[in-house]
Order: structure tokens, then sequence, then C-alpha cells
């Protein structure tokens, strides 16, 4: 029972997560209408970084017997929304590496979608999921150290939307708190992921805060 309740809470809480990724397309957009660099400051690397992270949360959903709906078609709605954000950096700065990230997030999605077909996954695939969640976790805290460090050296936040990042960490939270309603053995890399991600995007978070923070303080200086 504390299942399904956590499962639905971490996946409304998930909600969230789709409208911040929403929020972050849009911000690109009206960027571009006011003709002003439109992906200022985002970090592909984030971005991708990402993307797998919450691929391998949907391959772990697979994965699992029986499959996690909570966790699969939640983070399928996220997959297509940072596609799309990928696609707006690459339409920006139209360089090879960019190009070819935004194809294999495409083509591993894809690889996603088709491997529901030939589930459960014996023991082997488990063992490559779970691998997957540790490949994964290691390069999302260094694609959000990076999206860091593109901050602290451009101080300025641009494109960036504080609101899909904050929508981001509650969804973390709430999926730590599902992880938990499920034995360690099956679970602890969702754990590992979902809590790497809450230190990490805490401390961009904070980092935005900051700069924000200077931006208003240098601001009332100026008047």
């Amino acid at each position: 029972m504390l299942y399904h309740i956590l499962g639905t809470v971490s996946a409304v809480a998930f909600l969230l997560t789709w409208y911040g990724l929403a929020k972050q397309i849009a911000n690109i957009e009206a960027l571009r209408k006011s003709h002003q660099p439109a992906t200022q400051s985002l970090s592909v690397n984030q971005f991708a970084s990402s993307f797998f992270a919450f691929y391998a949360n949907f391959i772990f959903g697979i994965a699992i017997e029986p499959l996690s709906h909570y966790l699969v078609w939640t983070r399928f709605g996220a997959l297509l929304l940072i596609l799309a954000i990928l696609y707006q950096i690459w339409r920006d700065r139209r360089s090879i590496s960019t190009g070819f990230i935004v194809s294999l997030c495409a083509v591993a999605l894809v690889i996603g979608l088709c491997s529901i077909g030939f589930r459960p996954y014996p023991n082997l695939a488990k063992i490559g999921a779970n691998s997957l969640m540790l490949v994964v976790t290691v390069l999302l805290v260094q694609g959000t150290l990076h999206q860091i460090m593109v901050l602290r050296r451009s101080r300025i936040i641009g494109a960036l939307s504080p609101t899909l990042f904050r929508s981001i960490l509650i969804k973390d939270v709430t999926t730590l708190a599902f992880a938990f309603t499920m034995p360690f053995a099956v679970a602890w890399p969702l754990i590992l992921l979902n809590g790497a991600s809450v230190m990490t995007r805490g401390g961009l978070l904070i980092q935005m805060s900051k700069i924000k923070n200077n931006g208003a303080r240098f601001s009332k200086k100026g008047e």
C-alpha cells in the first residue's frame, strides 16, 4: 500500500518537473523572439547528463518486476521535453558535438521504448540497468558541477530556469521517499542517483540565487 501511495505522490510531484522543463523551453523561445541569445548560459553537458539521469530511471522502471509505471511514464514525458531543449540548443549553436548529442539521445529513447516489448529483463539486463544508473550518477554530478562553473564564470543566469531546478529538486526528494518503499537490494541505484541529484542540484540553485542576489544588489547601487 505504501508503495502505491508514495509512487502516486512521486508521480504527481514529477508533473512539476514537466512544468519546469516546459518553462525552460518557454524561456528559450522568449529570448529568441526578443533577439537575445536564446540558450545563453545553458550547458549542453548539464542537459545531456539530465537526459541520461531520467533515462536511467526510465530503464530501471522497465527492468524491475513488475514494471514501475510511476517511474517509466513520468520519465518518458521528461525525456521528450529535454530532447526538445537539446534540439533548441543545437538550433542556436549548430555545432557538430551538440548535433551528435541530440541524435544519441533520440536513438537511446527509441531503444528504451522498444525494450519494453522484451521485458521482464533477465538478471543480466538488470545488472546492466544498475550499471547504467552508476554511470549516469557520475555523469549527472559532473554535468551539474560543469553548469555551476559556467554560471560562476559568466555571472549571468541567462535562459537557465530556476523553476526547472526547483521542480527537479522536489521530484528527487519524492522519488527518494518512493525508493525507500522498495527492498534496498533493488532500490539502491535509484537512491544513489536521486540522492546525488539532490545534493548537486541544490548546489546549483544556491549558485543561481547568489547570482540573482548580486545582480539585484548592483542594480540598487546603480540607482
